[in-house]
């Protein structure tokens, strides 16, 4: 809806696929498709990319199998665990190294979050890093509220639309997003998917 918001401005019409997340990096580096979103910024990424300003941050938390009992505060609380994620999510620089943890890689197509919510209250993998601003309508949707428990764990991450270098749309989305951003377009989209949790 923010992409849709932004490029409406121009009178830009989007069509959205899904597709793994490596097969999105793929497509744009052949230039098969324009854009990938959401995608979060590295240096390498931005090296490669035009990466347009930022939509929304996101917020990562980790969600555990209810019958952990654990006090969960931080990563290293979680020594020992099995914790599921998007393949080629990048969560940050702690979580990615962390030796001390299992990550179980779930291709990133269709629902993700669902699959990583549905393992975590089947007893699958010990936990999974979720988007929070969806995590609680997943919950709900899969009726899974009492095998499922928040932990503290959070990382927040600004997430961009990642556009083939040097791409004509993307000055069309700079334009797009400060005007959406000064109506208060973008706020309201946001928190109507927030009220959803």
């Amino acid at each position: 809806e923010i992409l849709e918001a932004a490029m409406g401005v121009s009178g830009v019409k989007i069509e959205f696929s899904t597709y793994p997340w490596a097969r999105c990096l793929v497509m744009l580096d052949k230039k098969e498709i324009d854009a990938v979103i959401p995608m979060v910024y590295s240096e390498e990424r931005a090296e490669k990319y035009s990466l347009g300003t930022s939509m929304r941050t996101r917020e990562n938390v980790i969600i555990l199998k209810q019958d952990i009992k654990k006090e969960i505060n931080r990563l290293e609380d979680l020594n020992g665990m099995t914790i599921a994620s998007g393949k080629g999510y990048a969560i940050n620089k702690e979580f990615d190294e962390a030796s001390y943890i299992k990550i179980d890689y779930v291709a990133t197509a269709g629902e993700v979050y669902e699959i990583l919510v549905k393992k975590v209250a089947s007893g699958r993998v010990d936990g999974a890093v979720v988007d929070m601003r969806v995590l609680y309508g997943v919950i709900d949707k899969l009726k899974v509220g009492n095998r499922v428990r928040v932990t503290k764990i959070i990382y927040k991450k600004e997430t961009h639309v990642g556009f083939v270098k040097n791409s004509s749309f993307y000055p069309i989305y700079e334009k797009g997003i400060k005007a959406i951003k000064e109506s208060g377009e973008l706020k309201k989209i946001i928190d109507k998917w927030s009220s959803l949790n």
